[in-house]
Formats: structure tokens, sequence, C-alpha cells
């Protein structure tokens, strides 16, 4: 089974994980959405040394992992 993964399916995933208090996942998926490292107040933000690409095949093995249940 291949999933496609969309901005729809990670911005679910941190969705679910904002729900469940996972916010380490959450950063995580907020990175993979945004090219920005820092934020509106200049702060670097949570996983900035990460490459947008690597954060968005992070989530992609989560989704898939939860498919795959």
């Amino acid at each position: 089974m291949t999933i496609t993964i969309t901005t729809k399916l990670i911005r679910a995933l941190r969705s679910e994980a904002i729900a469940a208090g996972d916010y380490a996942q959450a950063d995580l998926c907020q990175r993979a959405l945004s090219t920005d490292t820092i934020d509106q107040d200049g702060n670097r933000i949570p996983y900035a040394e990460m490459t947008q690409d690597d954060a968005i095949e992070a989530c992609a093995r989560v989704i898939a992992n939860a498919a795959a249940q």
C-alpha cells in the first residue's frame, strides 16, 4: 500500500499529536509544513536544524506506520 503524503495528512497528524499531548511530534509536523526556521518573534523553531524534506520524510514514516496497523 502506497500513501501519498499531502499537506492535509501532515496537518491531520499534527492535530492528532496535539490532541494526544505529543508536542514533539506536533513540532516536527510544523517543521514539515513550513519553510521558515525562525518564528515571528525571531526565535529558532523546534527542529530548525532539520531540513523541511527530512521533516516531511519523518512524518511520512509515522503516517505509514499508523496506516499499516
